[in-house]
């Protein structure tokens, strides 16, 4: 328990010492010092508890009850306050019911029965715990050099912003104004948070880690108060604060029940017999909003207006994983009932409409923020299936995705502040201008869909659970879904690995601990995909097997490794072997090629790949993608599917409700 407590709160003391301390030499040090005491804590949190899962009673859980109510209580203050503010009537109205229904919960139906676990530690916990910590906290580490860049862009902004109007300065030095020890202490806040949800058993405590994640996110987006950033910001706070009500009616509901319920592993075992229909759809639909599944995606692709670290971390460790975490700990509560008919089928219409819509964006972030939500709707469809084979192959997709898009997102950003662009199109020759992002951009791609990555192993370990389970219809949505993805990332990986005549004066060096962070992310990525067979064997097939329910019970007692594991050693040899070629080939030394460059017409110069055309005119030879604008364009595919998928939703709601009172 002392290593939870620790997990939980060295992020937080380190976001107050942050907030204080705005030294730059002092804040490296702290971010540094956090993120390895955090890793390292993390490890020892697998190599004490991975055999032998131990729910915790915390002493003086009373007197914290009082903690997590005013923790719930002043995030929705602040948002009510800055809903006053700023003059939206929508937060302000959702963020006072929210905060109505946690005082109501806290004080008028709080637990006067002994809870049997405030805490809980199992194998699904831990591999949330070192995702939290290595790629979270690489992802911190990486914001160090990033946010000095981005604070020079502004000063530069604003310098110029004066210059060329003296009635200006004012705004000139509100964007001067050096926000950063802010940025860093929420990033930390963040993580906290993260490990608190992870960790809570106790509902209430559960809901307070939820509350503190919407309040860091609204935060993040709005970070550069731009117009744009305050309205996604809001939008964020919208959607998120809606989810939190959902959250917290199903929370009075179970309170309320003949039998309450106080507990997480209680609710997923009281509910597995297809009872609790209407507050097990309530944390559904919270956890849909947590996770941008449609029709709430707007926020996710909204936050893109944030620093790059901030998208990172929503994006891969934090945040959207917190629903489909949570969703996926429900797995054995879903299954063939209403509840899980609702994850399921608005999982995999999100699959499928998100993928289509990221074939026509050639903003290099807006395509990772589409395929984000895309996948969270593969981990959402899973654990709605409700079968152990189903929930194995959602955890695998959880980590492999968190994986990758930290790397890719961190790529990305590293190469919009020294190219100037995140325009797909405008990446031509980033392999000889920044080598090792482009490899890493390569890496990040080449895992998401390519064998043996594990993105893949984990898509073919879902087809493999779909048809077990008997969702032959599913079938089609993640055939056509996966399809699309693979133009997606083919596309773009080869935008990337075009290569034109190489020009030294040409490269581009990022930061030194920019640099160590991506390889640290790149290794991460390496590392999990040739662990594939070990992280099934010692840690996701235990987790199925006794999952989620009262301690000491099991449900999934006859959950296996989906794949075998010999196909999984496999898997891992085919990766190993691909690594040993690409050092090789790294390693060998060869001479430049120096060809002249055929160009389907008349060659004028090779270096800056100009031709005489059919015209006589000297012509510059281009590449650019098909996007497939009016076809796959949000224009013309996203809103319909946004409205259908509502539809969906609410008929779902009316037959739960139905179900609920037909119970009673």
């Amino acid at each position: 328990m002392e290593i939870i407590a620790a997990l939980i709160g060295i992020p937080l003391v380190t976001a107050l010492l942050l907030l204080v301390l705005r030294n730059d030499t002092v804040r490296t040090v702290l971010v540094i010092t956090s993120v390895v005491l955090m890793s390292a804590l993390a490890v020892l949190l697998t190599l004490g508890y991975l055999a032998s899962p131990e729910g915790f009673v915390v002493p003086f859980a009373d007197n914290l009850h009082y903690v997590t109510l005013g923790t719930s209580l002043a995030c929705c203050v602040y948002i009510i306050y800055r809903g006053i503010r700023d003059s939206n009537r929508l937060v302000l109205a959702l963020a006072g019911i929210q905060a109505a229904l946690v005082l109501f919960y806290e004080l008028a139906l709080y637990p006067d029965v002994a809870i049997q676990a405030d805490l809980y530690v199992d194998q699904f916990a831990i591999i949330m715990a070192l995702i939290i910590a290595f790629i979270g906290g690489g992802i911190c580490v990486y914001a160090l050099s990033y946010m000095r860049d981005h604070q020079d862009h502004l000063n530069h902004e604003a310098q110029s912003l004066a210059t060329k109007d003296p009635s200006l300065v004012k705004e000139a030095l509100r964007l001067t104004r050096d926000r950063r020890h802010i940025f860093f202490a929420i990033l930390f806040l963040f993580l906290g948070a993260m490990f608190a949800v992870v960790f809570c058993n106790r509902l209430s405590w559960l809901l307070a880690g939820w509350e503190v994640l919407t309040l860091c996110s609204f935060v993040l987006i709005g970070y550069t108060r731009t117009a744009e950033a305050t309205k996604n910001s809001f939008r964020a706070a919208a959607i998120n604060v809606s989810g939190g009500v959902a959250f917290t009616l199903a929370l009075i509901l179970l309170a309320s029940g003949a039998t309450p319920v106080f507990e997480l592993d209680v609710l997923v075992s009281t509910a597995a017999g297809g009872v609790l229909v209407l507050p097990v759809m309530l944390i559904a639909f919270a956890c849909m909003t947590k996770a941008a599944q449609m029709p709430f995606q707007s926020w996710l692709l909204g936050a893109m207006v944030a620093p790059t670290p901030v998208s990172a971390l929503l994006h891969s460790a934090t945040m959207v994983k917190a629903g489909v975490y949570i969703l996926l700990k429900l797995a054995p509560a879903l299954g063939w009932t209403i509840p899980g008919s609702f994850v399921l089928i608005i999982g995999g219409l999100t699959f499928l409409g998100c993928t289509a819509l990221s074939i026509s964006q050639s903003n290099a972030k807006r395509v990772l923020a589409y395929s984000t939500v895309a996948n969270l709707g593969l981990i959402a469809c899973c654990a709605g299936i409700g079968t152990p084979e189903a929930a194995w192959a959602g955890i695998f997709l959880l980590v492999f995705h968190a994986a990758a898009k930290a790397l890719l997102f961190c790529c990305v950003g590293t190469a919009e502040h020294h190219l100037g662009s995140r325009d797909i199109e405008r990446l031509d020759n980033i392999f000889v201008r920044m080598p090792w992002i482009a490899s890493c951009l390569a890496l990040g791609m080449m895992a998401m869909f390519i064998a043996p990555f594990g993105m893949l192993v984990s898509k073919w370990a879902t087809i493999v659970s779909i048809a077990q389970s008997g969702h032959f219809e599913l079938l089609f949505i993640l055939a056509f879904g996966s399809a699309m993805t693979f133009v997606v990332w083919a596309k773009w990986l080869g935008k990337v690995l075009a290569i034109g005549k190489p020009d030294l004066k040409g490269v581009v060096r990022a930061a030194k601990d920019e640099l160590f962070s991506l390889t640290l992310l790149a290794f991460l990525l390496v590392i999990t995909t040739l662990g594939l067979p070990y992280l099934s064997e010692f840690f996701v097939v235990p987790y199925l097997m006794g999952t989620g329910l009262a301690l000491g019970s099991s449900m999934w007692e006859s959950a296996t490794n989906v794949l075998g594991s010999d196909n999984l050693i496999i898997m891992s040899i085919i990766f190993m072997a691909m690594l040993a070629l690409l050092a090789v080939q790294l390693i060998r030394k060869r001479p430049t090629p120096n060809d002249t460059v055929y160009l389907a017409g008349v060659g004028t110069s090779s270096e800056d790949r100009s031709y005489q055309n059919s015209l006589g005119e000297v012509a510059l030879a281009g590449q650019r993608n098909w996007y497939m604008d009016k076809i796959f364009g949000e224009g013309a595919i996203g809103r319909q599917a946004t409205i259908m998928i509502a539809a969906v939703m609410a008929l779902f709601f009316i037959l739960g409700i139905v179900q609920e009172l037909m119970m009673l």
